[in-house]
């Protein structure tokens, strides 16, 4: 009999997880499929996938994810989460990645009834045809609740070996993963940036100025404090030295192709990054701004503090501030 290959959704959770020890146990191969998102949880997803012992394929979501959004066909479950429309964006990368593969069919954590908007009947059956993957994705937490699908009904998996979990509670997984002796998994908890309210506010801002922003703006949106200093230019600003670094290093390379300014002062205060369309020149009000905030949110700074600013792949120049929020003076 020929031996079949899956690929796994994986999303470093407890039920994601769980789904795919369950196919492993029952011979198939599996490659972890890791979708990558400004918006998701940072989880150790390698150490989950080390754990389950599966090769890890990681891909990360393009521009065209912040198009659907931004417009949704199937609107918004909570706050600026498009449910159905993100699993169908998310099965149809997966499905690019089992042809590359040549596996036969996808596996996925999904539980009946857990979330309200995305993971109900008619909601899979949505989701299902839209990506043009009928009968192709394999829930097995919940498979006996749902009609067979051809994994189940040609044999590559026994269906009397998956579950019949519904509903919102993690009694019945968290007894199999210790049964089971799963390691290394994320405890449930608020999962999607894009349900969170004051994130979901910030987005709804960023997409208003920036209607055609990129996936390297968007990565910046999680860090920092956000401000909108125009019609078309925000600025982040770090709230502590974690942030500060992750706003350095995801802004890196922007900054050096000409697309954002980093600001970083020379005394105990947070670093700011600049970003927006910068057709007409950089004024120095436009920077001043940036300065006020720098010198608003640092704990304690001299009369006179200096600041450099970094754009393009020239010598940063550095620009000295007064302690009373002045605009800045032009340090020679």
């Amino acid at each position: 009999m020929q031996k079949r290959k899956a690929v796994s959704l994986m999303s470093g959770g407890l039920d994601s997880a769980l789904a795919t020890r369950i196919i492993l146990d029952q011979g198939i191969d599996i490659l972890g499929l890791y979708l990558s998102s400004p918006f998701g949880c940072h989880e150790d997803i390698v150490k989950v996938a080390d754990s389950l012992g599966v090769p890890l394929k990681i891909v990360e979501k393009g521009s065209d994810y912040l198009d659907l959004i931004r417009n949704p066909k199937y609107g918004y479950g909570k706050n600026m989460n498009p449910c159905i429309d993100c699993r169908i964006y998310m099965f149809q990368m997966a499905q690019a990645v089992m042809d590359e593969v040549s596996a036969d069919f996808i596996v996925t954590g999904e539980v009946l009834g857990q979330r309200p908007m995305s993971q109900r009947k008619n909601a899979f059956q949505i989701i299902d045809r839209d990506s043009e993957m009928e009968e192709l994705i394999l829930r097995p937490l919940s498979a006996k609740n749902l009609p067979p699908t051809k994994p189940e009904r040609e044999g590559w998996v026994d269906r009397e070996k998956l579950l019949a979990i519904a509903g919102r509670g993690r009694t019945e997984q968290l007894s199999m993963a210790d049964a089971l002796d799963l390691k290394g998994y994320s405890a449930p908890a608020g999962g999607c940036l894009l349900t969170d309210e004051n994130f979901s506010e910030r987005l709804s801002s960023f997409f208003k100025t920036r209607p055609k922003g990129s996936m390297a703006e968007a990565r910046l949106l999680r860090y920092g404090r956000y401000f909108n200093l125009n019609e078309e230019t925000f600025v982040l600003v770090g709230r502590d030295k974690e942030e500060n670094e992750k706003l350095e290093e995801l802004s890196l390379d922007e900054v050096k192709n000409g697309r954002m300014v980093f600001f970083k002062p020379d005394f105990a205060g947070p670093v700011a990054v600049l970003s927006g369309n910068f057709s007409a020149t950089l004024s120095e009000a436009l920077f001043g701004e940036v300065h006020k905030l720098i010198v608003r949110f640092s704990k304690r700074i001299p009369e006179w503090g200096m600041i450099r600013v970094s754009v393009g792949d020239g010598t940063p120049t550095s620009y000295l501030v007064h302690s009373s929020l002045e605009l800045p003076v032009v340090h020679s």
